[in-house]
């Protein structure tokens, strides 16, 4: 973790970048990384943290007083008359913040930095700065666009450095909306030194120390993806616990058979959000036939539709690479795709043609997707 941030602070120019983003697939580690930075910055100088969600951003009076508090101005609130509840038209707030200053409703971005700076003048922000850490901003929509575009602009009486972690497309999303000034870093996979190290460390923090050995092999099965690694260290901790040791080779043994389980979790979630997940059965298996992890966007669409590869994208199922070429970003979520092809293309066929599928093994149902059980149910 270190390591990836320390090339991320190497490579910023903190004249030229608005704010830094961080984009990925769900589970490469994003918000994990935000927070990492968010706690090495407090513990070297005084500074302090905020998580917040893009929807968040569309509610300009919330996100004053959120910030204000987080700085220490809660008794400076109180005495203004501003209460534990956001309440009130935006106007009515930035009066009592800023003493008389009235805000057009009509320029929000304007009210926006005028209540936010007013509030960086309190006593309780001196000499403070605040990390911003805002998470999913992919989901930013117009209004909180224009409170992010402040913010990303910089605002000379309030010391704040803002952090954005969301999907792939958000770079896109935010450049839409008229933010362009960031440091982008498009997280990948960890290197195999990077997750060895992650699964040693992590199962030594939580007091069920394993050797280099079994580390690795921990390590090798989670194929250096974050969320798996976290679900590995988690399935020794448990075996660690139940047995007492986690070095044998029927530890390990369950470990991996526990961690296995956490993948194919992860998996679900994933064709789960995306909802029509049974329509990459033909990228999937063109991939096979080719014993290959990536495929040209212009290919993709013409086998399964541009709308389905746009969601696959969105939900990270896929990954996009800047020159155009998709592929699985976690070598077993393809392979668990190719065991599931036939499913899927009768799921397909079957709803295509207005038919409900009924030879499916109930067990093999549940282990397939959610999807998969809806229809199989119906």
């Amino acid at each position: 973790m270190q390591r990836r941030l320390d090339a991320v602070l190497t490579a910023r120019n903190p004249k030229a970048d608005g704010l830094l983003l961080f984009t990925g697939i769900p589970g490469i580690g994003k918000t994990h990384l935000a927070y990492h930075f968010v706690q090495q910055q407090k513990a070297a100088r005084n500074v302090k943290a905020l998580l917040v969600g893009a929807e968040e951003l569309a509610y300009p009076e919330g996100m004053v007083l959120r910030i204000g508090r987080t700085m220490g101005a809660e008794d400076a609130f109180a005495k203004a008359g501003i209460g534990g509840k956001v309440s009130g038209a935006r106007a009515s707030v930035a009066g009592v913040v800023t003493a008389g200053v009235t805000v057009d409703p009509a320029k929000p971005t304007l009210g926006f930095t005028q209540m936010l700076g007013a509030t960086a003048t309190l006593r309780a922000w001196r000499n403070k700065a605040l990390v911003l850490v805002i998470d999913e901003v992919q989901n930013t929509n117009e209004s909180g666009a224009e409170q992010l575009r402040a913010l990303h602009q910089g605002l000379h009486e309030c010391p704040i450095l803002t952090i954005a972690a969301g999907l792939q497309h958000s770079k896109s999303v935010l450049s839409e909306r008229g933010i362009s000034r960031a440091s982008h870093h498009s997280l990948g996979l960890l290197s195999t030194d990077e997750s060895v190290e992650a699964v040693y460390h992590g199962l030594a923090n939580l007091g069920a120390a394993a050797s280099e050995s079994t580390a690795k092999t921990l390590a090798d099965a989670a194929m250096r993806f974050p969320q798996h690694i976290h679900g590995h260290i988690e399935a020794a901790r448990l075996v660690h616990d139940a047995q007492g040791e986690i070095d044998s080779p029927d530890a390990i043994a369950e470990a991996l058979k526990i961690g296995a389980k956490s993948r194919e979790e992860y998996y679900v979630g994933r064709m789960g959000a995306m909802g029509d997940a049974a329509k990459l059965y033909r990228l999937v298996e063109d991939m096979a036939t080719r014993n290959a992890n990536a495929v040209t966007l212009p290919t993709a669409e013409s086998i399964v539709g541009a709308d389905v590869v746009d969601a696959a994208i969105r939900h990270g199922v896929l990954s996009a690479q800047e020159d155009g070429v998709l592929s699985f970003g976690i070598l077993s979520f393809r392979n668990y795709m190719i065991r599931r092809a036939a499913a899927y293309r009768e799921i397909s066929q079957a709803e295509a043609q207005g038919k409900t599928p009924t030879q499916f093994d109930q067990q093999r149902s549940i282990n397939y997707d959610r999807r998969l059980h809806v229809v199989r149910s119906r």
